[in-house]
């Protein structure tokens, strides 16, 4: 659009064009944190969509919608149906709130013919009712539910939680449990974490516990209260192999394989892709890409993107496409019946991270 409209509306607003052609309608975007503003303001009714991958934050939405509801109301108004028919679904909008406002039904597992079938009604579901159908992970966009409720501004979703939203949530929960969190803690229990909303309030009530009420968190509590995440202990291992220290790294595998946390296999196939990871970043950086938008081109988990691109730094390319034919050989073995899942492992980290391995340096590194 050209810069008059674009200075006419906010930054988080949607310009649609008219289906009939008769020029521009403006509609509030209605995101994530809007919802939560709609529910705080008490201004929802009508039928919306919730979904995306984050489900500790449609689930809170859930829970907040509900309590719109008023406690001596809520076993007349507020209502949860389980894979029903659209018929159903209708039947349960159409029903006036008993004493009340507004009356709440929560949809789930509602299969793609009856959200068709239901679609043309939810798009003018009474005002009367609050009608939240809610899909688990992320909704296709080509189904007619999902256009017909996106054409009104009423799909929500809730995207998977990043680094950045992950620590602003632990701000803003240490503070409401009575503890001080200041950001490099934050970002430590992320990194140690990961960026799971549930896990990381259930790690931050730990703490809280743990340091009592006034109190900081620090990294020496973190490391006394929280399980690391799989994805953490075995980028620690990988640090190890690849800084020559195999006895650690060894000890350590050896301590993830009697917990049961990592089978062999599970270990070779983490091993085999962050190799590949690691390789793919070395030929960007070689190829003079700048080190941010490796880390953007790699995608996934911040974390998990700048620790690769950090550890190709310090390998040669010979070194890396050693170690992926290494890891990739690992099920081969197994499957063959050549070797038994653990010493096959072992012999793809010997070949990789060896002092021979790392003598096969050269000098592109």
């Amino acid at each position: 659009f050209p810069s008059y409209l674009r200075v006419c509306f906010p930054q988080d607003s949607r310009i649609r064009l008219l289906s009939s052609g008769q020029g521009l309608c403006y509609t509030d975007f209605m995101d994530e944190i809007a919802f939560f503003k709609a529910i705080q303001a008490g201004s929802l009714s009508g039928a919306y969509l919730l979904h995306g991958d984050e489900e500790y934050s449609k689930e809170r939405a859930l829970r907040q919608c509900e309590r719109l509801v008023s406690d001596a109301a809520q076993d007349m108004n507020l209502q949860r149906l389980k894979a029903p028919s659209a018929d159903a679904v209708i039947a349960a909008a159409e029903t006036l709130p008993f004493f009340d406002r507004l009356r709440v039904v929560v949809v789930t597992e509602m299969t793609a013919d009856e959200e068709t079938r239901l679609a043309p009604y939810a798009a003018k579901a009474p005002d009367s009712t609050l009608l939240l159908l809610v899909r688990r992970g992320a909704a296709a966009k080509t189904g007619t539910l999902y256009k017909t409720l996106d054409a009104a501004n009423r799909v929500v979703e809730f995207p998977r939680c990043d680094t950045g939203r992950a620590v602003a949530f632990l701000g803003k929960r240490a503070k409401e449990f009575g503890v001080l969190l200041d950001r490099p803690a934050a970002m430590h229990l992320v990194d140690v974490a990961g960026v799971d909303m549930a896990t990381l309030e259930n790690a931050l009530l730990k703490l809280a516990a743990y340091v009592g009420p006034g109190c900081a968190v620090t990294r020496e509590a973190i490391a006394v209260c929280v399980t690391p995440n799989p994805e953490y202990t075995v980028f620690q291992m990988l640090d190890r192999f690849l800084a020559g220290d195999l006895k650690t790294g060894l000890s350590m595998l050896q301590t993830a394989l009697q917990s049961g946390e990592q089978s062999a296999m599970q270990l070779a196939s983490f091993f085999e892709g962050r190799m590949k990871q690691m390789l793919t970043a070395k030929q960007l950086l070689l190829a003079r890409q700048p080190e941010q938008a490796v880390v953007k081109q790699l995608g996934g988990s911040p974390y998990a993107a700048k620790k690769t691109v950090a550890a190709a730094k310090t390998c040669s390319l010979s070194r890396l496409r050693t170690a992926v034919l290494a890891f990739s050989g690992v099920d081969a073995a197994v499957k063959t019946g050549a070797k038994k899942d653990t010493d096959a492992l072992l012999l793809a980290i010997y070949r990789s991270f060896s002092k021979e391995a790392a003598a096969g340096q050269t000098a592109d590194v």
